[in-house]
């Protein structure tokens, strides 16, 4: 059994039914505790018209021989299996994809027969399934069976109906996806530490981990809403990319406070002595404090840093506590 992408599952049954049909009742015979017919006989007898609603695909297996069995005891009780495989919809929900658990249906109706003249209903034990059954993505949680009986151009049809809950198995996604992720925006973060001289390196870096981000969404389901992991892919692109908004902010800081050294630099250089021949001394010593006070005044290379030092704690602050929401609500809601 696997459930696809396509708003459908495959699946492998062994359809039983029971019913009485009086005419079929005979004598017992010694050593004999029911007729078993063959293939060819099955076609003889009457059986019910019942067809699976949510089918889209399905055969009978006919190697070696078709795999039906007829099995009629003395008082008429009958026994009818026969072995089915096909692909039926399913109504796939991947809001909270890979954290996501879907319910798939097998409804079973009579096609001709009203309730009237047919009854479904489930046996005892309604559904035996193999116990060590494997799946590549999903595990067998329950299954649940009920009655469903419908109602076409104003007629009752009898009804039967087997839900199957399948968990979907999300350690690929968590080795392939989530943890890959969680180190590319820690990646991002190492700029953080690194010099406001170092242009290059921290572009080189906030780029790398930007575009790493990129490739990581490719390959997922396409389907018209946000899943869980879009939520979480577009999280930490947002946080890779916050880093290098913050390193753009730090830079402008950097490179206006060396805009201004330079521009105090030359006022320095140049007309220093011409203020002072025609100034008083008195106005000279005031115009060198006022210099003086304007680099003292001007530190904008170390607000650069002291943004550096903030976003050291607040982005692993934010992200853990982008975290601690989003494992909350994709999983224990």
């Amino acid at each position: 059994m696997f459930l696809s992408l396509l708003q459908d599952f495959a699946m492998s049954i062994f359809l039983r039914q029971r019913w009485t049909d009086k005419r079929l009742k005979y004598d017992r015979i010694e050593g004999l505790p029911a007729l078993q017919l063959n293939t060819k006989s099955i076609n003889g007898v009457w059986v019910p018209d019942l067809f699976i609603l949510n089918e889209k695909r399905a055969t009978l297996h006919n190697v070696v021989v078709p795999n039906k069995l007829l099995h009629i005891q003395p008082d008429g009780s009958i026994l009818y299996s026969l072995r089915i495989s096909g692909t039926f919809s399913c109504d796939v929900d991947l809001l909270k994809y890979p954290l996501d658990n879907q319910i798939c249906p097998l409804i079973i109706e009579s096609y001709g027969y009203t309730s009237e003249t047919l009854e479904l209903q489930w046996y005892n034990e309604p559904v035996e399934k193999k116990e060590d059954i494997i799946l590549s993505q999903f595990s067998l949680d329950c299954i649940e069976t009920f009655k469903c009986d419908k109602q076409y151009a104003g007629m009752n049809f009898s009804c039967v109906q087997m839900n199957i809950k399948l968990d979907r198995l999300y350690d690929y996604y968590l080795l392939q996806i989530y943890v890959p992720s969680i180190l590319i925006v820690i990646l991002s973060w190492v700029s953080f530490w690194i010099s406001v001289d170092a242009t290059p390196a921290r572009i080189s870096l906030g780029l790398l981990t930007v575009l790493a981000m990129t490739t990581q969404s490719s390959g997922l389901p396409k389907v018209s809403y946000f899943k869980a992991i879009d939520v979480w892919m577009v999280s930490c692109l947002c946080f890779v990319f916050a880093a290098l908004i913050e390193f753009a902010y730090v830079n402008v800081l950097s490179r206006v406070e060396q805009r201004r050294l330079s521009h105090v630099v030359d006022i320095t250089n140049n007309k220093t002595e011409d203020i002072r021949r025609s100034l008083p001394e008195k106005m000279g010593n005031q115009t060198s404090s006022r210099i003086n006070l304007f680099f003292r005044n001007m530190a904008s290379r170390e607000k650069a840093r002291n943004v550096d030092k903030i976003s050291r704690v607040i982005f692993p602050m934010l992200f853990l506590l982008f975290n601690v929401i989003y494992w909350t609500v994709y999983i224990f809601d």
